[in-house]
């Protein structure tokens, strides 16, 4: 009995929210309801028709953002990759810009699924693609393939993210490794939100692509990054364990040395050079 009274008190502490839990949780939330909301309303002032200084200004950012909401949203996703390769360091980064390095990739990453969701949304509401499209790859009736590549990898983007704001409860469970393969989904998702960005739709402009080839080599630089540091921290952790070993070697006691005494020359066929005379 006691014992499922303590399993069910730590279940419900684990349930519990506290308050400063929750305002964080809001304001996370408070992004990408945002990012849906803001331009949902622009499209909405922008369909009234009117020629007010309100319905120009709405028509023009509801345009902008259906052209350039999934540059941005690549360009953040981009940078959460980055960052997040970088945060792995434990050699060169210290303690503080390692957590400097986790709160950009959060960050990031939010702000990337929040452009994701209002590139959708957009999609959408211009009648360039379909509610279903934008859950279930292939379906698209124009660049199948292309459109199935963006929606597998915002499928993917939205997994990562809710397991990673699940960290903790995957870390304390019987199965640690579960967050971390699922984590590693990432590095698909990028190259088919990539091929996405730049076959999927209309021509782009040279800037947009110098954008997307920014993304590839900032990306390209976190990974080298990676390996060269873990490169050296193999090595340096090789040198660690050398040294250790040589101090234990160290520390062996030597056997004693025999006492003198005289010394006379052995008989042929009874060994090699002198023995000791006792």
């Amino acid at each position: 009995m006691h014992t499922r009274k303590s399993r069910y008190a730590r279940v419900a502490r684990v349930g519990r929210i506290r308050p400063r839990n929750r305002r964080r949780a809001a304001l996370v939330l408070s992004v990408p309801i945002l990012s849906l909301v803001l331009p949902a309303l622009a499209v909405d002032i922008a369909s009234a028709g009117g020629s007010s200084q309100l319905t120009r200004s709405a028509a023009g950012i509801a345009r902008f953002l259906l052209y350039y909401s999934g540059v941005f949203a690549l360009i953040a996703l981009s940078a959460a990759v980055a960052a997040g390769l970088i945060a792995t360091d434990r050699t060169l980064l210290t303690p503080e810009r390692r957590i400097f390095a986790q709160g950009l990739h959060r960050a990031t990453s939010l702000i990337g699924v929040s452009a994701l969701a209002n590139h959708i949304m957009l999609e959408v509401l211009a009648h360039r693609a379909r509610v279903i499209d934008g859950f279930v790859p292939f379906m698209a009736a124009r660049s199948t393939f292309y459109m199935g590549l963006g929606t597998v990898a915002s499928d993917l983007f939205v997994v990562i993210i809710v397991t990673g704001a699940l960290r903790r409860r995957f870390t304390k469970g019987a199965r640690p490794w579960v967050w971390r393969a699922l984590h590693l989904t990432a590095y698909a998702a990028w190259p088919m939100a990539v091929l996405h960005g730049l076959l999927a739709g209309r021509s782009a402009k040279p800037y947009v692509d110098w954008s997307y080839g920014g993304c590839l080599a900032a990306v390209a630089l976190a990974l080298a990054f990676r390996c060269v540091v873990a490169q050296r921290g193999r090595s340096a952790a090789d040198r660690e364990q050398a040294v250790i070993r040589q101090q234990r070697a160290d520390l062996i006691p030597l056997p004693p040395p025999m006492p003198a005494g005289p010394m006379r020359a052995l008989p042929p066929g009874q060994g090699h050079g002198y023995g000791r005379e006792w």
